[in-house]
C-alpha cells in the first residue's frame, strides 16, 4: 500500500520509498544550512554586532557606561546592550561583576543586589530613582572587569541565542542574522511559525517578518519610537542588500569598515609606589572606600543644607523688619494726618474763617492726607511681594 507524504512546498502522493527517502533529503539539507550558519565569517557577525550596538548606545561598540531610564516600565537600563532591569540582564551583568576582584562601585552594587533581583514594579521603580546605584554602575564601566562582565551576558544571553535561531530556520545570509540578532535583543523576537509558518525562501520570510515586526512596534504606543530599527531592516532589503556591504546609514551613524576593528584600550598610566609614609597620609587624607566617600558627600551636604537654612532664617528677619517698618510708616501716618486736621479746624473756628472757606480747606487737607496714606501702603504691599524680595 503506498505511502503519502506532504511536503512543505506541495501536497502530492508519494511512494513508500519516497516517504523514507525524502526526510533524509531535509535533514541533509538541514545539516549544510548549519554548516553555513556555523560557518558565517565573523566579519558579518561583527555588523550584525555593530548595527545593534548603533541601535542601543549610537556607537558601533556600544557604551559600557550608558544608562537610561525609559518610561517603558524596564526600569534602569545599562551598558552596551541596555541590560534591563525587568529582564533580569541587568543582574546577570552585576551578579558578574561582583563575581570579580574589582571594587569600584562594588559595595553600592552589592547592597542593591536583593532589591535588583526583584522584578516588581516597586524594586523597580526604587533603583530607577536612586542616583548612588546609578553612579555606581557608571563607575564600574571604567573597569575592564565591567567590559568584560557585559560583554559575557550579551555573548550568553543574545548572541548564541540569535546563532541557535538562525540554525534552527536555516537562515544563512547576514542581514537575515542581524534581523533575528536586533529583535532578541530588543525583547521582541516573535515565535515565528505562530505568523509566517515554515520558512520555504528565506528573504521572503524576513522581508515578511520585519514588515509584520514594523506593523507590530507601531500598534503599542510605548515601542512606537523604536520602528527605526525595522525601518533600517526595511531599506535594506529594498535595496537587496543581504550580505550587509558597507557603507551603511545606521540610523544616523554611517558604519564603515573601519568601524568593525576593535578599538585600541589605552594602557594605564603606571604611578610609581608610594612609600610607607606616602601610603598612610593618602589613606588619612582621602576616602578610601565608595562608603566613605558617600559619608564625605552626606557630610557636606548636611554643611550645606546648614548655612541654607540660616540665610533662609536671616530672610526671613530681614522681610519681616521691612513689612514691620512699613506698617509702622503707615500708622504715624494716619496719625499724624489725623492730628493735623484736629490743629486746623480749631484754628480755623477760633480765627473766625468763613465756613464755606473752612469746608473747601478741609476737604483739601483730607483728601491730601488719604492719598497720603494710600501712597505709604502701597509700598508696603509691594516690598512685601516675593517679586521684591531678594
Amino acid at each position: 500500500m503506498a505511502g503519502r507524504y506532504v511536503s512543505g512546498d506541495n501536497k502530492s502522493d508519494q511512494s513508500a520509498s519516497s516517504y523514507i527517502a525524502r526526510p533524509f533529503y531535509y535533514i541533509q539539507r538541514m545539516y549544510i544550512r548549519q554548516e553555513k550558519v556555523a560557518s558565517m565569517k565573523q566579519e558579518d557577525i561583527s555588523k550584525a554586532a555593530a548595527i545593534v550596538n548603533i541601535f542601543e548606545t549610537g556607537k558601533p561598540h556600544g557604551n559600557y557606561s550608558a544608562i537610561a531610564v525609559l518610561n517603558d516600565g524596564a526600569g534602569v537600563s545599562y551598558g552596551i546592550k541596555q541590560f534591563t532591569h525587568r529582564s533580569g540582564s541587568l543582574m546577570q551583568v552585576v551578579e558578574k561583576y561582583l563575581a570579580t576582584d574589582a571594587s569600584a562601585g562594588s559595595e553600592t552594587l552589592q547592597s542593591r543586589l536583593p532589591i535588583l533581583r526583584r522584578s516588581t514594579k516597586l524594586a523597580i521603580d526604587t533603583l530607577a530613582g536612586d542616583s548612588r546605584f546609578k553612579e555606581a554602575l557608571k563607575s564600574a564601566a571604567a573597569t575592564k572587569e565591567m567590559r568584560a562582565a557585559q560583554d559575557a551576558i550579551a555573548t550568553e544571553r543574545y548572541m548564541k541565542a540569535a546563532i541557535d535561531e538562525c540554525q534552527a530556520f536555516g537562515f544563512t545570509l547576514p542581514l537575515s542574522f542581524a534581523v533575528v540578532y536586533d529583535s532578541i535583543v530588543h525583547g521582541s523576537w516573535r515565535t515565528p511559525a505562530e505568523h509566517l509558518g515554515p520558512v520555504r525562501d528565506e528573504k521572503t520570510w524576513i522581508r515578511l517578518y520585519v514588515e509584520h515586526r514594523h506593523e507590530w512596534l507601531k500598534s503599542i504606543a510605548r515601542l512606537r519610537t523604536t520602528t527605526y530599527r525595522t525601518n533600517f531592516f526595511l531599506k535594506e532589503i529594498a535595496r537587496g542588500n543581504w550580505q550587509l556591504e558597507l557603507p551603511m546609514n545606521v540610523h544616523g551613524y554611517l558604519l564603515r569598515n573601519s568601524d568593525l576593528q576593535l578599538p585600541v584600550e589605552t594602557p594605564p598610566t603606571i604611578q610609581p609606589e608610594p612609600d610607607q609614609k606616602s601610603r598612610d597620609a593618602k589613606v588619612v587624607a582621602a576616602p578610601t572606600t565608595t562608603a566613605d566617600a558617600a559619608k564625605a558627600v552626606d557630610a557636606l551636604e548636611s554643611k550645606v543644607k546648614e548655612i541654607a537654612a540660616r540665610v533662609d532664617q536671616a530672610e526671613r528677619i530681614i522681610t519681616a523688619t521691612t513689612t514691620r517698618t512699613d506698617k509702622a510708616k503707615s500708622l504715624w501716618a494716619t496719625i499724624a494726618g489725623t492730628l493735623w486736621q484736629m490743629i486746623w479746624a480749631i484754628g480755623g473756628f477760633f480765627a473766625g474763617v468763613p465756613r464755606e472757606v473752612w469746608l473747601v480747606v478741609a476737604i483739601i487737607a483730607g483728601v491730601l492726607v488719604a492719598l497720603f496714606i494710600y501712597r505709604q501702603i502701597t509700598l508696603g504691599k509691594l516690598r512685601e511681594s516675593s517679586e521684591f524680595k531678594l
